[in-house]
Order: structure tokens, then C-alpha cells, then sequence
């Protein structure tokens, strides 16, 4: 069995991604997916684009290449209340929603605040995963990050860049995958792809899952029923 969509894909228009939206799509189609996903970082990240980027996803096509495009974002997590940059009315009119910690806006505290942190942006009704939250510099509560999302049907990304991203983000990863089986909770993956020849690559995600026997049938992309489902909750 092999995961059908990525989530998680960047482009030149954050500036330090090397490929265009065409590009990723039909990368995402050559590896036989059924879907892909525009996340692009939010514009408190240095560099990225502003809201007007969003807001004109309506000249993108919902299908490219045979497969199914979803236009969203990397929302970023602004403060220790868990608060993004992005207001609700623009997070409700995406197709999915990635909220994730950058060193370069989102501010390190100790465990208690990164877990308070994470458990406002799992509390907000619009974000559908929590992009990499096996980042080190961010320890957290893992068992009360997992129950919360579990609760709030938020799923948690097992992210394929993050050896290389985040050295040292194995161990939390193990961790978020064994606490998510024992509470239920749902998992994403993505390749978080900043070139279009990495879209589709879930290596490291298949040998984390299956090291700690974490169902592939129940990750939130292995189906595109069990997907849409997700990204339909509260929309």
C-alpha cells in the first residue's frame, strides 16, 4: 500500500523553494498520486507571499494532469497563545490548512509554553495538520500534544524532510507515532518539497511508520476518501 497525495510542497513563490506551481503538479502526477497539495508558507515567514497570493488560488485549477490539486498553506504559528498569520475568513476558504513552528518567526519557549502553543493552533476549527511537530528546538509535551489533536481531529505530519530539516527530530518523531496509536490520533505525511523531483518522496515516513507499526490504512492520505473526509470536518 502507498500513500496517494502529498500534502506539504513549497515553490519558488516562498523564495527558497526552486520550482513553480506547474511543476510540482506534474511532479506529483509522474509519481502516480492522485493528489497534491500547495502549502505555501504564510506571510509572517520571511520572504513569503502576502494574502493576496491566496486569495488568487481561484486561477489555479482544481485538476492538473489527471490528479487533484488542493490549495492551501504552511500557516505559521505566530506566539504562545498558538495564534497564525492568517485570519479565519482566508483559512476557511482553503482546501487545507498546515500549521507549523519556523525558528525564523515563531518564538522558542519552554516546554510548557511550545506545548501550550501547539495546543492553540490544534485548537483553531481551520487547521487540518500540524505541520512537523517533531522539530527539536521545540520540546514539547508529546502525550498532551497527541491527546489534544486526537480530541480535535487534527492530524499530526510525520514529515520527510525532517532528518535533514530538523537534525535530531528522530526520537520525538518515535514518540509522536507511538502516542498517536495509543490515543487514536490521526497522522499526515508530507514531503515538504521545496524542488519538484522531492515531491512524492515518503521514505523516511514509511520506515518511521513501519519501525513503530503505525498503520499505513489509518495516515489521512492513504485514501482519497479518508482525506477528503478530513479536510470536510468543519468545512
Amino acid at each position: 500500500m502507498k500513500l496517494i497525495a502529498d500534502l506539504h510542497t513549497h515553490t519558488l513563490a516562498c523564495r527558497h523553494g526552486f520550482s513553480t506551481v506547474t511543476e510540482v503538479i506534474r511532479a506529483a502526477a509522474n509519481c502516480k498520486l492522485q493528489a497534491v497539495a500547495l502549502t505555501e508558507h504564510g506571510p509572517g515567514y520571511p520572504g513569503s507571499v502576502g494574502h493576496a497570493y491566496f486569495n488568487t488560488y481561484r486561477d489555479i485549477p482544481s485538476e492538473m494532469f489527471g490528479i487533484s490539486v488542493l490549495k492551501g498553506c504552511e500557516a505559521n504559528i505566530m506566539n504562545f497563545a498558538g495564534e497564525l498569520d492568517f485570519d479565519e475568513k482566508l483559512l476557511s476558504q482553503l482546501d487545507i490548512v498546515i500549521a507549523s513552528c519556523h525558528k525564523e518567526v515563531t518564538p522558542v519557549g519552554t516546554m510548557e509554553q511550545n506545548t501550550a502553543m501547539y495546543i492553540g493552533a490544534i485548537q483553531n476549527p481551520y487547521v487540518d495538520i500540524i505541520g512537523h511537530p517533531d522539530f527539536p528546538l521545540y520540546p514539547i509535551d508529546v502525550e498532551a500534544v497527541v491527546q489534544a489533536a486526537a480530541e480535535s481531529g487534527v492530524a499530526l505530519e510525520i514529515n520527510n524532510s525532517s532528518p535533514a530539516a530538523r537534525p535530531g527530530s528522530e526520537g520525538m518523531c518515535a514518540e509522536i507515532i507511538c502516542s498517536a496509536k495509543r490515543h487514536r490520533a490521526k497522522l499526515a505525511v508530507g514531503s515538504d518539497a521545496h524542488y519538484h523531483l522531492v515531491v512524492g518522496n515518503f521514505e523516511y515516513a514509511y520506515k518511521m511508520l513501519s519501525k513503530y507499526d503505525y498503520p499505513l490504512e489509518k495516515v489521512i492520505n492513504s485514501s482519497m476518501d479518508k482525506l477528503q473526509s478530513h479536510l470536510n470536518r468543519n468545512r
